[in-house]
């Protein structure tokens, strides 16, 4: 058991220095389809898939409702990743995307980006696993006091697989804009894009978020739990803002005072829209 950990580690640590950042967020990196990580004990079976929207047709009232439901059936995911914890700004969730929509996957981990890079193909093991609604957002995961939340690392390992296609052609990114308002909802968990915006407190000085300091209580922008919101100027919607984690790679950097091209996800929490950016490479002057 040691042995196989210390063996993570490094391919961890050998992963990271060999990630590079290209444009639109594209991260390329090797065929993670043979590497110590998760279950390749987990046979695709066309009996058992289903989709996102099947998912969220199925457990919707659920989701509406903040609930969350186990998932008894003997059913599968095939999914594509979109956004991970490699900018900081998404912490113990990896956001994944098929042809018919895409949702979160809580995982009570960090460090997830080298084995479950954007574009990566992976294998869900649905039986077991938790749906429902944070907020009203979809989220994959496990129980945590009465309500969705994370999935332990280990048993989020017994339930996917990585597979050996990685291809970024198989994402969406929508223009947010665009997305008629009753039709918004069908596109939480996206990858989007939000073009010619101003960042709603940008003068040249105001970074996305403080740095953060161990001990401390953060309080910025109305904010006290290590997230700080923005406004958007120019968004054709109420109830949008831009999201960052003191934590985030990107955190100190001040906010372009011109207008920017931002890609991000989108995740909801209630009727509020919140853009996750996935690192820096997402905010395009």
């Amino acid at each position: 058991m040691k042995q196989q950990t210390l063996y993570k580690g490094l391919v961890l640590m050998a992963l990271s220095l060999a990630l590079v950042s290209c444009m639109d967020g594209d991260w390329n990196t090797p065929d993670m389809s043979q590497a110590p990580y998760g279950n390749s004990n987990i046979v695709e079976s066309e009996a058992k898939l289903v989709t996102i929207n099947q998912l969220k047709t199925t457990y919707g009232s659920v989701i509406d409702a903040s609930g969350f439901q186990r998932i008894t059936d003997d059913l599968q995911l095939k999914c594509t990743v979109i956004g991970n914890d490699i900018g900081g700004n998404i912490y113990k969730q990896i956001c994944v995307q098929d042809a018919t929509g895409a949702m979160i996957v809580g995982i009570n981990g960090t460090g997830l980006f080298p084995f479950l890079s954007v574009g990566q193909q992976i294998l869900i093991d649905l039986k077991d696993l938790c749906i429902g609604g944070y907020g009203q957002q979809p989220q994959l995961g496990d129980e945590y006091n009465g309500s969705i939340g994370r999935m332990s690392t280990e048993k989020w390992e017994e339930h996917v697989r990585i597979l050996s296609t990685h291809d970024m052609s198989q994402i969406d990114t929508i223009d947010f804009f665009n997305v008629a308002q009753n039709d918004i909802t069908r596109y939480s968990g996206y990858l989007v894009k939000m073009e010619n915006i101003r960042i709603g407190d940008a003068d040249g000085t105001t970074t996305f978020a403080p740095e953060y300091k161990s001990g401390t209580t953060l309080t910025y922008n109305g904010s006290t739990n290590g997230y700080v919101h923005h406004t958007i100027n120019g968004a054709s919607m109420n109830d949008l803002l831009l999201r960052t984690s003191t934590y985030a790679k990107f955190a100190e950097k001040i906010i372009p005072t011109k207008p920017v091209t931002i890609y991000g996800i989108a995740t909801r929490y209630r009727n509020t829209w919140q853009i996750l950016i996935r690192a820096e490479e997402d905010i395009k002057e």
